[in-house]
C-alpha cells in the first residue's frame, strides 16, 4: 500500500472529485471544530494511521512520518488541544532486519503502542522494510517491536522479535489486542498479493510479554470476501471487545481516494469466524454537518471513564487538496450497541 513518504501521480479522475461534499474545507491548518461527534481537524500538514494510547490523564497518538522515523502527539483532552512532540521516537538504526532504501527511507508505517503490565514499559510495533528483499524486484515489509521506558520514546528494537512472510507477501499494520482471559495477540494485514488480515498470539507475561510470537498466525479477513467489494484493498486491522462480542475493524480501497472508509465485522471468538457488516462505520460524508474525505486507519481505546458502551477512535482523513501527503487527524466517539457500531453525533 501507499504510504505519506511515496511519491503518488495521478490520484484522482475529475469525475472522481465531484461530490455533494459543501460544508466547511478541509485542510492541513484548518481550525479544529467539533462537527456533531466528529472533532478535527488536527496535527496537520499529515500525521496518517494514528494510534492511540491513554496513560496518566493524557492521550498519547503515534502516526507515520517520513519513513524514517515516527511522529508522535499528545493532548489532555480527546477531542481537542493535539500538539506534536518533538525528538526522535524510534531507534531504527539499531533494528538488525530493517533495511534503508538509496533514499535513506526504512519504510517505516503505522505504529501501534501499548504498556506491559510485568514491568511497565512501552511496547511499539511498527512495520519496516525487510533488509533481505532490498535491492530485489519483490520489496516487503516485516513486522517488529520496540521497547521504551517512556511512552513517548525513544523506543529500541527487540530483534528476535520479527514476522517477515518472505515465502509469500510482507506484512504491516499490526495493532496490539488483549482479551479478557489476558492473552494477547498481534492483528496486521498480509501485503499485496496475499491481502489477508491475520491475528497470531504473543507472549503475555514475564519480560517478553508483547515480545515473542506464540503458534502460529490465524486468517480472519480476506479482501473482497463474503461478497463485498474492497477496491482489492484491506488493511489497518484492529480488534476490541464488548460484552461476548469481538469487533475486527479495517479499511478498505486506496488510502489516497475518497472511497477509503472504516469497516468492521463481528465473531464470538478472537480468531473468528469474523462476519461483515453492510454499513461502514465511517465514510466520505457531510452527515456529521462537516466535510469527511476518506477516513480510514483507524484505532481505538476504551472511554477514559470506563464506560462499556462506548469507546474512542482516532483516524485520518484526507483535505481538500487530495494530496496523500496531507492527511489530517479526527477522534470522536463510538457507541456500542450489541454487534452494531455507530459515531456518537450527540
Amino acid at each position: 500500500m501507499l504510504r505519506s513518504y511515496l511519491p503518488f501521480a495521478a490520484l484522482f479522475a475529475a469525475s472522481a472529485l465531484s461530490s455533494p461534499l459543501s460544508l466547511a474545507s478541509r485542510t492541513p491548518d484548518a481550525a479544529a471544530e467539533q462537527c456533531h461527534g466528529i472533532s478535527g481537524p488536527f496535527l496537520g500538514p499529515s500525521f496518517p494511521d494514528p494510534s492511540i494510547y491513554y496513560t496518566n490523564d493524557t492521550w498519547y497518538s503515534f502516526g507515520t512520518s517520513n519513513g524514517k522515523d515516527f511522529q508522535r502527539a499528545k493532548s489532555a483532552k480527546f477531542e481537542s488541544g493535539w500538539s506534536k512532540l518533538e525528538g526522535p521516537t524510534l531507534a531504527i538504526d539499531e533494528a538488525t532486519w530493517a533495511g534503508q532504501q538509496q533514499s535513506g527511507v526504512y519504510g517505516l508505517w503505522a505504529p501501534d503502542v501499548f504498556q506491559r503490565s510485568s514491568d511497565k514499559k512501552f511496547v511499539m510495533y511498527f512495520a519496516a522494510l525487510d533488509k533481505e528483499t532490498i535491492g530485489t524486484n519483490k520489496v516487503q515489509h516485516c513486522i517488529g517491536a520496540a521497547v521504551s521506558d517512556d511512552i513517548a520514546g525513544v523506543y529500541h528494537p527487540e530483534n528476535d522479535f520479527v514476522q517477515c512472510n518472505r515465502t509469500s507477501s510482507g506484512v504491516i499494520d499490526p495493532a496490539w489486542f488483549k482479551d479478557n482471559d489476558g492473552k494477547q495477540y498481534v492483528v496486521y494485514k498480509t501485503e499485496i498479493p496475499e491481502n489477508w488480515l491475520e491475528i497470531r498470539e504473543v507472549r503475555s507475561s514475564g519480560p517478553k510479554e508483547g515480545v515473542e510470537w506464540i503458534g502460529n498466525a490465524q486468517k480472519l479477513l480476506r479482501v473482497n470476501g463474503q461478497g463485498f467489494s474492497d477496491g482489492n484493498n484491506i488493511e489497518a486491522p484492529y480488534i476490541f471487545k464488548r460484552g461476548d462480542t469481538y469487533f475486527l475493524t479495517y479499511s478498505t480501497h486506496s488510502t489516497a481516494e475518497p472511497t477509503y472508509d472504516v469497516q468492521y465485522a463481528t465473531a464470538k471468538n478472537v480468531n473468528g469466524p469474523y462476519t461483515r457488516i453492510k454499513e461502514p462505520l465511517l465514510k466520505t460524508t457531510d452527515a456529521f454537518g462537516c466535510k469527511l474525505i476518506g477516513p480510514g486507519g483507524a484505532s481505538f481505546q476504551p472511554a477514559s471513564n470506563g464506560n462499556q458502551e462506548v469507546t474512542r477512535i482516532i483516524f485520518h482523513g484526507l483535505t481538500d487538496a487530495m494530496d496523500i501527503n496531507k492527511r489530517v487527524v479526527y477522534t470522536a466517539t463510538v457507541q456500542v450497541g450489541g454487534d452494531r457500531l455507530s459515531i456518537d453525533s450527540a
